[in-house]
């Protein structure tokens, strides 16, 4: 059943035991609170009706939909409801598969809080909606916000983490007047915004391995030419071809064996990404190898990173190239690195 909040400025549900647990960026939580205010919070309640800025290098991990000062006295519904069967499960597991579809995903619980048709203090009459769902399978786990009608007001939408160690913003945050997210997106849904967030420190890396094409095993080797998918504008030139050389850079006109780094500005006339540039041999152990991806989760994930890192440019990815150096050994010493770019 639903169980509502007390009508209370500044409210808070009483603590929530979670059906099964939730993993936040690195965090297991098996209980939650659900502020009036507008956000969710896991260690213990909170009553802070004025939203600050993320990061906000604090000590407790919050999830905030739409964080503004919510008087829900006069008019307005503030509820939540936990399932673990049933066809909520099955709508949630269609939307992340749609959205990650990469991860062959099947909801086990899912979490939903809901303000339905709340008012704003001291505005009574006012009316906004919104809601927050917690989807997890036990392994995966996925924040979704779902926006109806907003009423302009200054508010605060997206997380933050424990030190802000992960965070993110979405565009016009701490603005005034601004009811843009019942139309934005970060899934082409408008009103819906989606993140993944069972992945801690160790979960750096984007995905590699099985599908991607591998260089061959060589010391000071590179691949041959790669075809992009899609034109790559960088600092002015625009380039539809690239090398992944094995000493750990990127060139674009030719295949660059140089084992020896040099210091930039190197005044040369070659453009260079080196995001490890050494003397690496992959004869022995390592794997170096790339791919190119135009849909799916990558793209997902890509596009939530570099919104959070540019919150500005309301940022969508159409295409990400992603190579690989696993566990690859230096010449001419034993040892791993790996690196990705």
């Amino acid at each position: 059943d639903v169980t509502p909040n007390d009508r209370s400025d500044d409210g808070i549900s009483p603590l929530i035991s979670l059906l099964q647990p939730f993993r936040f960026f690195g965090q297991t939580y098996n209980q939650l609170y659900i502020n009036n205010n507008g956000y969710l919070t896991f260690d213990w309640p909170w009553y802070s009706y004025f939203p600050y800025q993320f990061p906000g290098y604090g000590g407790e991990d919050l999830i905030a939909p739409f964080w503004t000062d919510i008087d829900n006295r006069g008019n307005g519904f503030i509820s939540y409801r936990q399932y673990s069967s049933g066809s909520v499960l099955t709508e949630a597991t269609q939307d992340i598969n749609q959205y990650f579809p990469d991860l062959s995903f099947s909801a086990t619980w899912v979490f939903v809080a809901t303000w339905d048709r709340v008012a704003y203090y001291p505005y009574s009459g006012t009316e906004t909606s919104f809601q927050v769902m917690l989807i997890s399978d036990g392994h995966f786990s996925f924040v979704l916000f779902n926006y109806g009608t907003i009423a302009p007001t200054q508010r605060y939408a997206g997380y933050d983490t424990i030190s802000s160690t992960y965070h993110f913003s979405i565009t016009g945050s701490l603005q005034y007047n601004i009811t843009s997210l019942t139309y934005s997106s970060n899934v082409n849904v408008p009103g819906r915004w989606v993140f993944r967030t069972d992945h801690g420190s160790w979960a750096v890396f984007y995905p590699f391995g099985a599908g991607d094409i591998e260089n061959d095993r060589s010391d000071d080797g590179s691949s041959s030419v790669i075809y992009l998918l899609h034109h790559f504008i960088f600092f002015g030139q625009t380039y539809s071809q690239i090398y992944v050389n094995n000493n750990g850079h990127l060139t674009f006109n030719g295949q660059f064996h140089s084992y020896t780094p040099y210091q930039f500005p190197g005044y040369g006339e070659i453009d260079l990404i080196a995001p490890f540039w050494t003397d690496i041999d992959n004869e022995g152990n390592g794997v170096i190898s790339y791919r190119q991806y135009t849909s799916g989760s990558v793209l997902t994930e890509a596009t939530q990173d570099i919104n959070q890192y540019f919150p500005e440019l309301s940022f969508s990815a159409t295409w990400v190239f992603v190579a690989t150096w696993d566990r690859v050994a230096y010449f001419p010493l034993s040892g791993t690195v790996r690196i990705p770019a």
